[in-house]
C-alpha cells in the first residue's frame, strides 16, 4: 500500500469511528467490499466488528439485503452460531464465484476438502461448516475470494511464498507481477470509496465504479 493510500484509509476509519453501528457497518461495506461492488473480484470477507456490546450480527441481518440487493450483491454469514456480536460475512458476486469456483484448478482443491463441486450454493454451506469446524479459517477459504488457485494451493502446502517481495491481499506463490496489479487495482477502488464516504456521497457507490 502507497503511503498516500494508507492514509486515505486511516483517515477513513478515524471519520467513521463515533459513527452509530448502522452507520459504521455500511461505510466498511461500501469500502471493503468495493473490488467486488466493482466486480474486480469474487468475494470480499469482512468481520464486522467495534465495541462490545454492538449487535453487529442482528444490524447485518436486518440491513444486508437493502444495502447489497442494489449491487447486485449476495452474502452469508459464516458465524451464524458462534459466540460474541461480531458479523463474519462473505459478500460474493454470484457470476464471478461460479468462475472462480468452477476452473479446473480450484476444482482439484475443493474436491480434496470435500466440497461438492459446481454448485456455489452448497460450497457456500461446506464452507460455513468448515469455518465453525476448523481452527482458524479453512485455507481453501482464498477460493472464495478470487485468489489464484496455484496461491492457495502454495499456502495450503506451505511452500515458501514469494509474497515478500509482493506484499498485499494474500502470499503469492505464482506470478508475483500480476498479483500486484491486481492488488493495486483493489486498493485503489476501497479508497476510491473511502473519499467517497467522507464526502458523503457514497450513493455513487455502485458497479461502475
Amino acid at each position: 500500500m502507497t503511503v498516500e493510500n494508507a492514509k486515505i484509509i486511516r483517515d477513513f476509519m478515524t471519520h467513521i469511528k463515533d459513527a452509530s453501528t448502522e452507520d459504521f457497518m455500511r461505510s466498511i461495506l461500501y469500502c471493503f467490499s468495493a473490488p467486488t461492488i466493482k466486480g474486480l473480484k469474487a468475494g470480499c470477507l469482512i468481520n464486522f466488528r467495534r465495541g462490545k456490546g454492538e449487535n453487529m450480527r442482528g444490524i447485518w441481518r436486518l440491513h444486508a439485503d437493502e444495502w447489497l440487493d442494489p449491487l447486485g450483491l449476495e452474502w452469508i454469514l459464516l458465524n451464524e452460531h458462534s459466540s460474541g456480536d461480531n458479523a463474519l460475512v462473505l459478500i460474493y458476486r454470484r457470476d464471478l464465484l461460479a468462475e472462480a469456483l468452477g476452473c479446473d484448478d480450484a476444482c482439484d482443491i475443493l474436491r480434496e476438502h470435500g466440497y461438492p463441486l459446481h454448485d456455489v450454493d452448497a460450497c457456500l454451506e461446506c464452507l460455513r461448516g468448515r469455518v465453525k469446524r476448523c481452527p482458524g479459517f479453512p485455507h481453501e477459504i482464498g477460493l472464495f475470494l478470487d485468489y489464484p488457485p496455484e496461491d492457495v494451493r502454495g499456502f495450503i502446502e506451505g511452500r515458501c511464498a514469494k509474497s515478500l517481495a509482493c506484499p498485499g491481499y494474500w502470499k503469492v506463490y505464482g506470478n508475483p507481477d500480476e498479483a500486484r496489479k491486481t492488488f493495486s487495482e483493489y486498493r485503489k477502488a476501497e479508497c476510491e470509496a473511502a473519499l467517497l464516504i467522507m464526502a458523503g456521497r457514497s450513493a455513487n457507490i455502485n458497479s461502475g465504479g
